[in-house]
């Protein structure tokens, strides 16, 4: 049996362990109701703020009343959010609403003391020159997610032709995939011509390409003496060449078929040969057919899928023919190949049917 000492000492512990639960429940309990009332409080604020930011949207004097109640950082970070949301929503550009509230010297403080994602982006997209340097220094992170939107931010900004150079060349060699590369260069306001000189002056390879496979989605390209200027690179290493081909391709100017052809026969490098097979699909089928149905017989396999692949992009002429070169190609690797695409290619259907009804009138 316990001693009276022993019984004595187990009872205070139990008393000591019922109060400790009780302080705790009080304390969660108190900690509950105070969260609340913090939230409604919150909720309140942000419900009063949210039409005095619009307000002074429409009405640009009225920033210095807002300015006096944007003194707390959670309401400058909300202010933040709904101007954010405006601009994006009305697609207009209210960078100079952010320095005169001073909201751009607040996140970039922020991101001095600690770099965040939330307050990177935040700082991108309010589109202020001020925030050059610092998103520049961002945009070196290893984190790639702020190295991107640091980018983003920059090639949104209304800046000078030499800074937007700066970036250029220091995004050409970042960490980034170059088909994000190529979608962040398509956001600065360069025009066609300045493009291309930032390709000419290019010294290395990746730059090049990377240049080349922009240039190459802009409709300027069409004009012929803007894509001349290209011609100078087919006789560059292969990525290069390969990029300038299929760029050379996207005019769809006659001219430039028979130096792709050329290009096809005398080049031993088959993945060269490839881009030349792929970049026939944008011409005219009666010029390139020929060709492309030379390909089709070509001892590289590459070589012989894309050119299937050419022809069957060709519309109607394209189909008829590789109807005709799956039934009568004494090679059955070709007609194989043929029959494949033809039997996956919705159009076949809609053509045979077409053909069908035509008979049947």
């Amino acid at each position: 049996m316990f001693s009276d000492n022993m019984k004595s000492f187990i009872i205070i512990n139990i008393y000591f362990l019922i109060s400790i639960n009780i302080i705790l429940l009080f304390a969660i309990y108190y900690q509950t109701i105070k969260d609340e009332v913090k939230n409604k409080w919150y909720e309140k604020v942000i419900s009063n703020l949210k039409p005095k930011v619009l307000d002074y949207i429409e009405n640009e004097y009225k920033g210095a009343k807002l300015k006096e109640i944007l003194k707390k950082d959670f309401c400058k970070n909300k202010a933040i959010d709904i101007m954010l949301d405006y601009s994006e929503k009305n697609d207009l550009d209210i960078n100079k609403k952010f320095t005169d509230l001073d909201l751009d010297s607040f996140i970039i403080k922020k991101i001095q003391k600690k770099v965040s994602i939330v307050y990177v982006r935040k700082l991108a997209f309010m589109k202020v020159e001020t925030a050059y340097n610092r998103l520049l220094e961002t945009s070196s992170s290893q984190d790639l997610d702020i190295s991107y939107m640091s980018f983003i931010g920059l090639s949104m900004m209304n800046i000078s032709l030499q800074k937007k150079i700066i970036v250029i060349r220091k995004l050409l060699f970042s960490n980034i995939h170059s088909d994000r590369i190529i979608e962040i260069l398509n956001k600065f306001e360069l025009s066609f011509g300045q493009w291309l000189e930032l390709l000419e002056e290019e010294e290395s390879a990746e730059g090049k390409v990377v240049f080349i496979k922009n240039i190459n989605q802009k409709q300027e390209i069409k004009i012929e003496e803007n894509c001349d200027r290209l011609l100078k690179f087919l006789k560059d290493e292969k990525e290069i060449k390969i990029a300038t081909i299929l760029a050379i391709s996207n005019s769809k100017n006659e001219k430039y078929i028979d130096e792709l052809i050329s290009i096809y026969e005398n080049n031993k490098n088959w993945e060269v040969r490839v881009a030349v097979a792929k970049g026939l699909s944008n011409f005219n089928f009666q010029n390139v057919h020929e060709t492309l149905l030379k390909m089709t017989r070509d001892k590289e396999w590459w070589i012989r899928f894309n050119a299937v692949k050419s022809i069957i992009s060709m519309g109607e002429e394209g189909i008829f023919a590789l109807i005709d070169l799956s039934l009568e190609s004494e090679d059955k690797n070709i007609s194989e190949l043929a029959y494949s695409f033809l039997s996956s290619n919705k159009d076949v259907y809609n053509i045979v049917n077409k053909i069908i009804k035509n008979n049947e009138v």
